[in-house]
C-alpha cells in the first residue's frame, strides 16, 4: 500500500509538472540511457538499455563508456523534448520517455540505430517497440558499436528470446506458444523476469 500511495504521488506530481512544457534542458548524463534534467527530474529512456558505467555492482561493462559519451555529445547541456508512452514513472521514481533534439532526432531510436544500446522493452510502454527491433536488427547485421566486436561476456548478453504480454515463460523465435504480439527481450533480462519455456526449450 505504501509503494502504491508513493508512486500515485509521484504520477501526479509529474503529470502536473509535464503537463503544459515539455521542453527542458538537459542537466547532465547520468549513463547511457539516463538523463538529469535542470529542474532534477531524471529520466529513463524507454524501450533501451545501454551497458552500465555506474551500477553498483555490474561495475563498467563492455561498450558502457562509449554509449555514455555518445548520450553526452548528443544531449548534455541542450535543450529536449520529452514524450511519453502509457507509464511515466518507474519504481525508482524516474521519468520514462523519448527524447528528442531540436533537430528532430530521436534519441532512443539513434542509440539503437549506432549500436551504442540493445532494446529493452517492458509493457505498457511500447509504442515504438517494432521501429526499436528493426534499428537493432540493422546495427547488428552491419556491425555497430557494441555488435562489432563483442567478447564472450558481451555475446552471451546479446542473446535473445521472446516473451508475451501476459505470459511468465520465454521462448525461441519458433515456438509455438509464441502469440503476434510477441516481444524481443535479451535473454539476461528474460531470466530475471520469466522462466524458460519447456517446449521450446531456449537457452538459459
Amino acid at each position: 500500500m505504501k509503494k502504491l500511495i508513493i508512486f500515485l504521488v509521484l504520477f501526479l506530481f509529474t503529470s502536473e509538472l509535464f503537463s503544459q512544457d515539455t521542453d527542458f534542458k538537459v542537466k547532465r548524463v547520468i549513463d547511457g540511457d539516463t538523463i538529469e534534467l535542470e529542474n532534477g527530474s531524471k529520466v529513463r529512456l524507454i524501450g533501451v538499455n545501454t551497458p552500465e558505467t555506474t551500477h553498483p555492482s555490474k561495475g563498467v561493462e563492455y561498450y558502457g563508456k562509449e554509449a555514455s559519451n555518445f548520450t553526452r555529445r548528443m544531449v548534455e547541456g541542450k535543450q529536449i523534448q520529452i514524450m511519453f508512452d502509457i507509464q511515466r514513472v518507474d519504481r525508482y521514481g524516474r521519468l520514462l520517455a523519448y527524447v528528442f533534439l531540436d533537430d528532430s532526432t530521436f534519441l532512443n531510436a539513434e542509440l539503437l540505430k549506432q549500436g551504442y544500446a540493445k532494446i529493452s522493452t517492458y509493457p505498457p510502454n511500447i509504442k515504438y517497440v517494432e521501429k526499436f527491433k528493426q534499428l537493432e536488427q540493422e546495427a547488428r547485421e552491419n556491425a555497430r558499436g557494441l555488435w562489432a566486436i563483442i567478447p564472450a561476456q558481451a555475446q552471451a548478453q546479446a542473446i535473445t528470446v521472446y516473451v508475451t504480454k501476459t505470459g511468465t515463460k520465454y521462448h525461441r523465435a519458433n515456438c509455438r506458444y509464441l502469440k503476434k504480439s510477441s516481444i524481443l527481450i535479451s535473454l539476461e533480462e528474460a531470466k530475471r523476469r520469466y522462466s524458460p519455456c519447456t517446449v521450446c526449450n531456449p537457452p538459459n
